[in-house]
């Protein structure tokens, strides 16, 4: 990292015997990081061996406070020296040589992705050296305890050992750290997530001694385990979390660690504004021999000035039914349209990172292989791009289930309101656009254009609804059908707001009803109809709640409504 400065934070109190040794092993491996002594008036002179080191050597600094027992303090002082110095990135270690500095090198490549990198002494097992066993069970409880109550996918919470990005400094408040170690690291931690910054675990050896005498008081420990219910996450979700003692406690880490991890974006979010874009289509398939013929032949006679589309990959997620042989018959007489296999069907979300990986326009569209893009909707969905703030774009999907029957009613009825909705605050689905900077998107979402969303907007970019690009497709025709696809939605939605904050606009309740009230066609029929449907609406949420925190169930690979297929083209 030569266009940064990284400085290494050392809080010392009665270090004498450990101190020389740390410092000149750093100056020695690391000649371009400096080193910060932050020392609370030391009685045993490791002030004055850190003075007599900085005469040697510039890059070695102390500062002190006034008082010991305040790790917070020494936190406090040593971050507002390297925002004040412009340092970049910045470590904290203990001084007592328990934290070894061969590991810095792995913190400074981990930084680059990273805001925040914790030094684990638990992840993929217990990596302490010279602890009585006594000790080291306490201390491995309660790093459980404490990510049970938090929710957060960390193995080691109360490790001084980290790494922090200069961004993640800046936007806290550092005069709010506590004093109390083990409650500064928790409130730090907790802090990084609830502001979505990366944040990675890295294992090292904790190298201790068995008669190291600890600095951490033990009326400090339990105010420790008091002061954890402040960072809390809200008790729903500590009572799923729970559920994993019983269930495969690493799928959650992987899966939340996705989930608050969002992938880098390619170019670190840099694009072109042009007058004329490159396209990648990117169209999901999984058993659509019925309609994925039509899908291809409508998007081969897209009509567009704003662009061209450079290709059309169908990803065919484990088809075992004749879409692969009709994907290749088009293939083989236009060079734009590619197939690409997945073996199993793993989800929609693993099928379009198949794309991502490979598409290579400006701009990116996905469709689902049930649907089918009228003539002018390629175009509709680019012309905003001539705007650089917008950054993602929504189809208008019409459905065409006969409107003679309860569950055609519904299908109608919520495409009607997701399209006035997303007049007032855009809402993508079933056919989106948008600007090729997503690496991948996570891959247990159910919800994969909510999703996208969310990377979207976090990049500080906006979205926007194209009402006339239509893009037809087909709702449940059956009650079961449809039920199930509501629950699906609903517990998708639920999963990505529980672990990212992200909501979509449809969640807004207040919204919706007050839409409803001035969309409603007071005929007795319908006046039945729209109540019956905000009774299942609001029982297919309930179920997906349960599904999500006591079922544990999120459906990122779901079972095929079949009444869904062979969709037909609306006149435009």
């Amino acid at each position: 990292m030569s266009d940064v400065r990284p400085l290494v934070i050392i809080p010392t109190w009665n270090e004498a015997g450990h101190i020389e040794a740390i410092l000149r092993e750093i100056v020695r491996d690391y000649p371009q990081v400096d080193v910060l002594v932050v020392d609370a008036s030391s009685e045993d002179g490791t002030g004055r061996i850190v003075e007599r080191l900085a005469k040697d050597f510039p890059q070695i600094h102390i500062i002190y406070q006034k008082e010991p027992g305040k790790f917070g303090e020494a936190l406090r002082m040593g971050f507002k020296y390297a925002l004040e110095h412009d340092y970049d990135p910045v470590i904290t270690m203990d001084g007592d040589q328990s934290h070894s500095p061969c590991y810095i090198k792995d913190f400074l490549q981990a930084s680059h992705k990273y805001d925040l990198v914790i030094g684990s002494r638990y992840i993929d097992g217990v990596r302490v050296e010279g602890w009585r066993f006594r000790k080291l069970l306490v201390s491995k409880l309660a790093n459980m305890f404490v990510s049970y109550i938090l929710v957060k996918p960390i193995w080691d919470f109360t490790s001084g050992f980290r790494c922090y990005r200069r961004r993640f400094l800046e936007k806290i408040n550092i005069d709010e750290i506590y004093n109390e170690a083990y409650i500064a690291q928790i409130q730090l931690l907790h802090l990084a997530y609830q502001s979505h910054f990366r944040v990675k675990e890295i294992p090292f050896i904790y190298r201790g001694t068995p008669l190291a005498f600890s600095k951490v008081s033990q009326h400090t420990r339990r105010k420790t385990l008091r002061y954890v219910f402040k960072f809390r996450a809200p008790w729903w979700e500590i009572f799923r979390h729970l559920v994993y003692l019983k269930r495969e406690y690493e799928r959650f880490v992987d899966e939340y660690d996705e989930f608050v991890n969002p992938p880098e974006l390619k170019n670190e979010g840099r694009f072109e504004v042009k007058d004329f874009y490159e396209i990648s289509v990117g169209v999901m398939a999984y058993n659509e021999e019925k309609n994925i013929a039509k899908c291809l032949y409508a998007l081969q006679r897209q009509k567009l000035k704003s662009g061209r589309i450079k290709e059309i990959l169908v990803v065919s997620s484990g088809s075992t039914d004749r879409t692969d042989a009709i994907v290749q018959q088009f293939a083989q007489k236009d060079a734009r349209i590619r197939l690409i296999r997945q073996a199993r069907r793993m989800g929609k979300a693993s099928a379009i990172n198949e794309f991502l990986k490979r598409a290579s326009g400006d701009i990116v569209v996905l469709e689902s292989a049930d649907t089918i893009a009228h003539e002018h909707t390629v175009e509709e969905l680019i012309k905003p791009f001539r705007h650089p703030e917008v950054g993602m774009v929504g189809a208008h999907p019409v459905p065409v289930n006969r409107k003679n029957s309860f569950v055609g009613f519904c299908v109608h009825k919520l495409w009607e309101l997701h399209h006035h909705m997303a007049l007032q605050s855009p809402k993508c689905g079933e056919m989106v656009a948008f600007r090729n900077i997503v690496t991948r998107i996570p891959r247990y979402t159910a919800v994969d254009e909510a999703a996208i969303e969310a990377i979207i907007s976090k990049a500080g970019l906006k979205l926007a609804y194209a009402s006339r690009a239509l893009v037809t497709n087909k709702g449940p025709e059956t009650f079961g059908d449809f039920f199930k696809q509501r629950r699906r939605i609903a517990s998708g939605h639920r999963h990505l707001k529980a672990l990212i904050g992200y909501e979509v606009t449809t969640l807004k309740t207040s919204k919706i009803l007050k839409l409803v009230w001035q969309l409603q066609r007071w005929t007795p029929r319908e006046t039945l109809f729209m109540f019956l449907l905000i009774l299942v609406e609001a029982f297919a949420r309930f179920m997906g709640l349960l599904d999500f925190y006591i079922r544990d169930k999120n459906p990122f690979i779901w079972d095929i409504s079949v009444t869904t297929k062979d969709v037909y083209i609306l006149d435009e």
